[in-house]
């Protein structure tokens, strides 16, 4: 009988061994505010590029092509006016970023990354479909006034060049938002994990 026991409790001291051992909580800090980081980090460069895309359109769109028709000027006001709303909404979502404070309560830190996650959904998904659309309509507006001085030719290739590239652009940042998804809802998943 004593061996017995003996191997019930050797036995029970090595699955204990083989428990896995969570990550210490200051690792678990440490990874969240690296991926928040690097969110931050990817807004800002998208807004980088926003902005100064922005600044090569207007320059464009105003002073070059020096537009002339009604329905031209509409359609450069909904370009412009939708890539603003696109750079304004991502500048808010930094300024959301910066006011997330590590040393709230437990809980209401979970709620603020929840809240923010959901901004990003909302921003990456309803308001860039809607900003993308107004502009695809904007530069549809500019198409009669264009076609008064480009042979039929050189507007099937204009178009092309808007829809083609748009594409595979549209493509290229889809991955790099769904790696920013995931690693907001990692951060989620860390902080539910430091409240167990």
């Amino acid at each position: 009988m004593n061996e017995l026991g003996n191997i019930l409790k050797s036995g029970w001291q090595s699955s204990i061994l083989n428990i896995p051992t969570p990550p210490p909580m200051e690792e678990l800090i440490k990874e969240a505010k690296r991926l928040n980081k690097e969110s931050y980090k990817f807004q800002r460069s998208t807004l980088l590029i926003l902005g100064s895309t922005f600044l090569m359109m207007c320059y464009f769109l105003l002073f070059y092509f020096g537009f002339r028709d009604t329905v031209s000027h509409i359609g450069v006001g909904v370009m412009l006016g939708c890539f603003f709303l696109r750079i304004m909404l991502e500048a808010y979502s930094m300024f959301q970023s910066k006011k997330k404070d590590a040393g709230q309560a437990a809980i209401e830190n979970l709620e603020t990354e929840k809240k923010y996650l959901h901004l990003r959904l909302r921003i990456h998904g309803f308001w860039t479909y809607l900003t993308l659309g107004g502009y695809t309509l904007g530069f549809m507006l500019l198409l009669p006034e264009f076609s008064l001085y480009i042979n039929s030719f050189w507007m099937a290739a204009l178009v092309c060049s808007y829809f083609i590239p748009g594409i595979i652009l549209t493509l290229l940042i889809r991955r790099n938002v769904l790696k920013e998804i995931r690693e907001l809802r990692s951060v989620v998943e860390i902080k539910a994990k430091l409240l167990e």
